[in-house]
């Protein structure tokens, strides 16, 4: 390792591992839909898709068509559904997309496309049942729905809806939610209208949700070894590691980075590292958060930079320019989770990942 460099170590062994608690949970009955929008949560997702896909994975999920052109255009050939994105009507047929529809307008246009080029497009569908984000609502899906099957080369391959508690703390409503669903999906039944795939399940059903598995299932976070509730077997993918650029013994009384806000209380060894908060490392964590050297913490001394950090590492033994610093993973009998990095920060764990900047390499292994 350069010990100027700041990389995330993605650790695909643990992907494999934690799509193997997916599967576990569904019992095998489940199709799973992967989802590796956001740059696979920050992992990288051309890499990740490829490798999810040797692992078996047959159909991904990405947010925008953008994201799923990349894919394509690296080599990746299996279904892509995109869940947000009704603008970029072209981009669905050129790069052979399933967009996921929640207006009757857009399947009119896709409709009308498809007639054009002579093909037939597959979509999914996307429900309401109390996201409040995109998706028909219950009374406009009943309406609605049936005027989409309707409509020439369309084929209806997927009904779906979200669940607005993404922990599924609250069970009651994340019940109510998937009643409204079934209900549904019952009743365009009745109405010969039939869908390949009833999928609602995100991680966290995945985890504690049975009911919810259906046909298919959208695990996420937990491909990335997080869960909530927790599961037994995740790992994290991701560690972020770097290296020292500068050891510096200063005395007592020494301001250290902007606002001076903290001063050594005595003669200290002050090692900087080069990672802030252009490359992800919150802002939040000046003065709070921690790192691993040498298999022990070493506190974030004042406020975090645009390009680096400063620690304390006067209480650390043997400290070097070849030290390894871990800012999140595992060094020796320590671990900094993404998990507490949030909590440190006042966010979420998918906030955490997806900020690591792009100017932070990927090393795969």
């Amino acid at each position: 390792m350069e010990p100027h460099k700041t990389f995330a170590e993605i650790n695909l062994n643990a992907l494999s591992r934690n799509l193997r608690v997916a599967r576990e949970k569904t019992g095998n009955n489940s199709s799973i839909l992967a989802v590796v929008k956001a740059d696979a949560y920050g992992h990288g997702a051309v890499t990740v898709s490829k490798h999810l896909i040797k692992e078996g994975v047959s159909v991904l999920g990405t947010a925008f068509t953008g994201e799923a052109a990349a894919l394509r255009e690296s080599g990746i050939n299996i279904p892509i559904v995109v869940f947000f994105d009704r603008d970029n009507i072209d981009a669905y047929f050129r790069y052979d997309l399933t967009p996921v529809v929640f207006d009757l307008a857009t399947a009119e246009r896709l409709s009308a496309e498809a007639r054009r080029r002579n093909r037939l497009i597959a979509i999914h569908i996307k429900i309401d049942t109390g996201m409040s984000r995109v998706g028909f609502d219950t009374t406009r899906a009943r309406r609605d729905i049936p005027e989409i099957a309707r409509l020439k080369n369309i084929r209806l391959e997927g009904l779906m809806s979200h669940f607005s508690d993404a922990d599924l703390q609250d069970k009651e409503f994340a019940n109510h939610q998937l009643k409204e669903f079934i209900s549904l999906g019952d009743e365009l039944r009745r109405k010969k209208i039939t869908f390949k795939y009833y999928h609602m399940a995100n991680s966290a059903a995945v985890i504690s949700m049975p009911a919810a598995h259906l046909d298919m299932v959208r695990p996420g976070i937990m491909l990335y070894g997080y869960s909530y509730p927790a599961a037994d077997g995740l790992e994290p993918v991701l560690s972020l590691k770097s290296g020292i650029l500068m050891l510096k013994k200063v005395p007592m009384g020494t301001p250290v980075s902007y606002g001076r806000t903290f001063i050594t209380e005595r003669e200290s060894i002050i090692a900087t590292i080069p990672v802030g908060y252009a490359d992800g490392y919150s802002r939040k964590l000046s003065n709070t958060g921690e790192v691993l050297i040498n298999g022990r913490r070493a506190p974030v001394a004042g406020r975090v930079c645009m390009d680096t950090i400063m620690v304390d590492v006067t209480h650390i033994p043997d400290v070097s320019y070849r030290s390894e610093v871990v800012l999140i993973g595992r060094q020796g009998n320590e671990e900094i989770t993404a998990s507490e990095i949030a909590r440190r920060t006042g966010t979420i764990t998918y906030e955490v990942l997806t900020s690591i900047g792009q100017r932070i390499k990927r090393v795969y292994r």
